[in-house]
């Protein structure tokens, strides 16, 4: 608006002084004219800004508007999915976006992968630029620059990568002349490496490093989330089979208990009824008959007794894990005859809260429903006692015994369901859980379970227990191992490599 102001001040000045033409108007013209050449100034000045504007926002690779502009459409795609492949392939079109925005390289001369753990195994999720071939490889992430990046945890640039010892397998990297890797990391977890390769030198600089950096960052925060989810779902179908296989058990027990012993009563009674009715019966077979039932009736009573007690003991509620133990005991002679010796030290049961005490006595229990089902047993002891803050319980048995190892590799797969359960009973009080067992010699099972509830004065001065097995317990916390045992930490979920549930 200034420029089009002066240019009709100046052009009206100039013709009012040359129509008059008298000297004392030679000063206007001069104005005019000087106002028509300020009015050219202005307007070439408005231009160049113009230019460049255009050029900065054309030519520069890597402005903040950009960058903004990734995050934010990064942000916005990882908000959308729970899906971890989606997540990564996300990840990596995004990062290649700015990449070819800022022309580092064309399409063909950029390669991208990203690699989360699966066991113990970095696996390709999503790939750009790879060959199928190459997708199938696999790298442990122990060697080289992905061992590198993964335990220094920060992204590492790299020239030449074919004497990697890990990523020189891949055919697609063999020309490559500039290599980025960032690790996805949050806290103590390495979910994988997100991998950018370019056919040019000095393809990843500091722009590029901050940028694809953010991206990695937001990616790691989507994986959390993503394998968050998937635990969640994989939990709630495990609860599901848990409950169904629970009721599955009432009901088989059920029917092949009380249930036939009340048939059997129905029976014998209606038998009497019609032999009454037909005087084929004298009263003294009537009362035998009668003992007979009574004993039937006693047996189903028994039974339902100890089913009641299995699915929740009320001794447990009111009188604690110890008095637990000992009926659990006492109803294993009783129903089994299988010998059940306790040895707990006093009050042991008053370091640990009531839900810590429940699960507890579930862990024991399985365990000794194990060593009587399959470990053709002839006596378990218990024990209860504390070592330094943490309450142990001990199920030891003289049965048959069973490899660790097989039943260990059959635990990813949910396969030995009795030990899934103790393991993850464990883990929900913070629990350390050790299983030794030999064939032939037996099977120890130890928890530990943190004390979490100071001790009533008139217990503070309970003494540890002293035991011919102390070398076998868990000292200070720590699971004890042998050559052919198993030390679990269930409270603990953090590993050398953790890893995200997921599988292709």
């Amino acid at each position: 608006m200034r420029v089009i102001a002066f240019i009709l001040v100046g052009v009206v000045l100039f013709l009012a002084g040359m129509l008059t033409s008298t000297a004392s108007d030679t000063r206007t013209i001069l104005a005019g004219v000087c106002l028509l050449l300020l009015a050219l100034l202005l307007a070439l000045s408005v231009r160049d800004r113009k230019e460049a504007r255009r050029i900065a926002n054309v030519g520069v690779p890597m402005d903040n508007r950009m960058r903004a502009r990734a995050i934010f459409e990064m942000a916005n795609t990882l908000g959308e999915t729970l899906d971890y492949k989606k997540v990564t392939a996300a990840a990596l079109d995004l990062g290649f976006l700015g990449l070819k925005d800022a022309s580092i390289a064309t399409t063909n001369e950029l390669i991208g992968m990203v690699m989360l753990f699966h066991h113990d195994e970095l696996r390709i999720i999503s790939a750009r630029g790879l060959t199928r071939q190459d997708e199938k490889v696999t790298a442990r992430g122990e060697q080289g620059l992905l061992a590198k990046a993964l335990d220094i945890a920060e992204p590492i640039v790299s020239g030449n990568v074919r004497n990697d010892p890990e990523l020189g397998y891949f055919a697609g990297l063999q020309d490559a002349r500039s290599v980025l890797i960032i690790p996805l990391r949050a806290g103590y977890q390495n979910y994988g490496v997100l991998v950018y390769a370019a056919h040019q030198d000095d393809a990843f600089e500091g722009d590029h490093l901050a940028m694809l950096a953010a991206i990695a960052s937001q990616a790691t925060i989507a994986l959390q989330n993503a394998t968050l989810y998937q635990n969640l779902r994989a939990e709630k179908e495990r609860l599901v089979e848990v409950e169904e296989d629970a009721r599955k058990k009432l009901a088989r027990d059920l029917h092949d208990g009380p249930t036939q012993s009340i048939s059997a009563i129905a029976m014998r009674v209606n038998l009497i009824k019609s032999n009454l009715l037909e005087n084929k019966i004298t009263p003294q077979k009537v009362a035998e008959e009668l003992v007979k039932i009574e004993d039937i009736a006693r047996r189903a009573t028994k039974e339902m007794r100890h089913m009641l007690f299995t699915l929740r003991p009320l001794v447990l509620e009111s009188q604690g894990l110890t008095a637990a133990v000992e009926q659990l005991a006492a109803k294993m002679k009783e129903t089994h005859d299988l010998n059940v010796v306790v040895e707990a030290q006093p009050n042991v049961e008053t370091l640990l809260e009531g839900h810590a005490q429940g699960l507890l006595f579930y862990i024991m229990e399985e365990a000794v429903n194990n060593a009587r089902k399959h470990a053709q047993a002839s006596k378990v002891t218990l024990r209860l006692y504390r070592e330094d803050n943490y309450c142990i319980g001990e199920i030891e048995d003289n049965g048959v015994g069973f490899d660790i190892s097989r039943i260990n590799n059959n635990y990813e797969s949910r396969g030995s369901l009795g030990m899934v359960n103790m393991r993850e009973r464990a883990a929900s009080i913070d629990g350390l859980i050790d299983i030794q067992s030999e064939i032939g010699k037996g099977t120890r099972i130890a928890i530990a379970v943190p004390i979490k509830v100071r001790p009533q004065p008139e217990n503070r001065g309970i003494q540890e227990a002293a035991s011919a097995n102390a070398a076998r317990r868990i000292p200070n916390g720590s699971v004890a191992n042998s050559n052919n045992a198993t030390a679990v930490d269930a409270s603990s979920m953090r590993r050398p490599k953790p890893k995200p549930a997921v599988t292709r």
